[in-house]
């Protein structure tokens, strides 16, 4: 008895187009890869712009006496906060979550590659 096989069945149309579709995988996963969105940690205190810094460098930025937030690992977090609360704290890291601290009228935002997202408070 003979054995069945599928590559005998398989015309030159079907070899290239096998061959495309694997390039285009290929091809999808590098341009990926190489094209990491770099996101950035915008911090407004009292609805002004108090800094601008990468989420991709740890850092612990000192706001005032009131708020410290800490940026590691690719995530940001509120370390301290002297709000009665401390929702801000408590929420913990994150890489994509506004953090916002009401009674210090602290936001802080994530960006990917400066796409502008409008928070609005009121």
């Amino acid at each position: 008895m003979k054995k069945y096989s599928i590559l005998n069945d398989l015309k030159p149309a079907d070899v290239v187009l096998i061959l495309l579709i694997i390039l285009a995988i290929f091809l999808s996963a590098r341009y990926y890869l190489n094209n990491k969105p770099h996101s950035q940690v915008y911090i407004y205190k009292d609805n002004q712009l108090f800094g601008v810094y990468s989420l991709e460098q740890d850092k612990v930025i000192k706001i005032d006496e009131h708020n410290t937030v800490e940026i590691k690992n690719g995530k940001v977090r509120m370390k301290f906060a002297d709000c009665p609360d401390k929702r801000c704290v408590k929420q913990g890291f994150t890489k994509s979550m506004p953090i916002i601290c009401l009674p210090n009228k602290l936001v802080i935002e994530i960006q990917d590659n400066g796409k502008q997202k409008k928070l609005i408070l009121q």
